[in-house]
């Protein structure tokens, strides 16, 4: 990219504007600045990148944003989840995407998302899991405790791209995969 790095609200700007090939552009060439923007909240309105993806019917920034583990239990000042926004604006396939990926963060389940962009998510949705090999040691966020899973590493992962993750750390396999 020609220009500056710019900043995340910057980028939120542009998010609002429906600027989104901008955006998952900067988000592809630099995921540590991708993983800020997926915790972002606007201080005066509360909205989330996810709820502008939302807003915009821009799955694949919504799909972005989960697998870097936006909260989908995060409410705007009107009290609105990123799934509130996506009905009001008729975008019907992504409210229903958006409650598929929403395991219980807001009664904070095991797999809610970490609120450290470093941190993977994890994820349960079991019946999804499609086997990757780890280029690099990941660190994924389970019940608040972090997993590495070392490099060359087989792990399974949900159509989000998030790990699956099961009780008491496993991930090849998840206890509970079925």
């Amino acid at each position: 990219m020609a220009e500056a790095r710019k900043s995340v609200e910057e980028h939120y700007a542009q998010a609002k504007r429906g600027n989104w090939d901008l955006v998952l552009g900067v988000w592809q060439s630099d995921q540590r600045f991708a993983g800020g923007c997926s915790r972002y909240q606007n201080p005066f309105s509360g909205w989330t990148f996810l709820h502008q993806a939302a807003r915009s019917g821009q799955e694949a920034a919504c799909r972005q944003l989960i697998r870097l583990g936006a909260s989908l239990g995060t409410r705007t000042y009107a009290n609105e989840t990123a799934a509130d926004i996506a009905a009001r604006q008729h975008h019907h396939h992504l409210v229903s995407l958006l409650k598929h990926a929403d395991l219980g963060e807001e009664r904070e389940s095991l797999w809610s998302p970490p609120r450290d962009p470093a941190l993977q998510p994890s994820s349960n949705l079991w019946d999804e899991a499609q086997e990757r090999r780890a280029t690099q040691a990941m660190r994924v966020v389970y019940g608040g405790v972090v997993i590495t899973i070392p490099a060359g590493s087989r792990y399974y992962v949900d159509s989000f791209e998030r790990v699956l993750i099961g009780f008491h750390g496993t991930y090849d396999p998840p206890s509970d995969m079925g």
